[in-house]
């Protein structure tokens, strides 16, 4: 369940970043604190849609992958996206380190002590629940 409540938040702040820099001031602060980047620019919003509606999809798969709500599909479908989501939300949480050379500071120390150990942490309870599934 935590896992599912977590991406929910997520997906739903991009659903809210789509529109708004909430909860930063500005575009500025928006930019340099959340993408890095030294720009007034706000990511674009069918883009932001898009990780707000994977991010929904990866709770939902989680939940239909625990049997809490009905499924669709196959199953060997909803382990192997399972699976993906772990692999995606693992490489972003190890990648993200990487990330930091040439973004603005805010960014920096924001994705070392909240992004990637977040990813990290969701990609390891989306292990848990993939390899749990795969076992019944």
């Amino acid at each position: 369940m935590a896992l599912t409540i977590v991406l929910v938040a997520m997906g739903l702040l991009h659903f809210v970043w789509a529109f708004s820099p909430w909860p930063m001031s500005d575009a500025v602060t928006f930019s340099r604190t959340i993408g890095g980047v030294d720009d007034d620019k706000m990511p674009p919003a069918p883009s932001t849609v898009l990780v707000g509606l994977a991010l929904i999809g990866g709770a939902v798969l989680t939940l239909m992958v625990n049997e809490s709500i009905p499924t669709v599909g196959p199953g060997w479908l909803r382990l192997v996206g399972m699976y993906g989501l772990t692999v995606v939300l693992l490489a972003r949480g190890l990648g993200g380190y990487f990330m930091n050379s040439g973004t603005a500071s805010e960014f920096q120390r924001l994705n070392t002590v909240l992004y990637s150990p977040l990813c990290v942490a969701l990609g390891v309870l989306s292990g848990i629940v993939a390899v749990a599934a795969s076992r019944r």
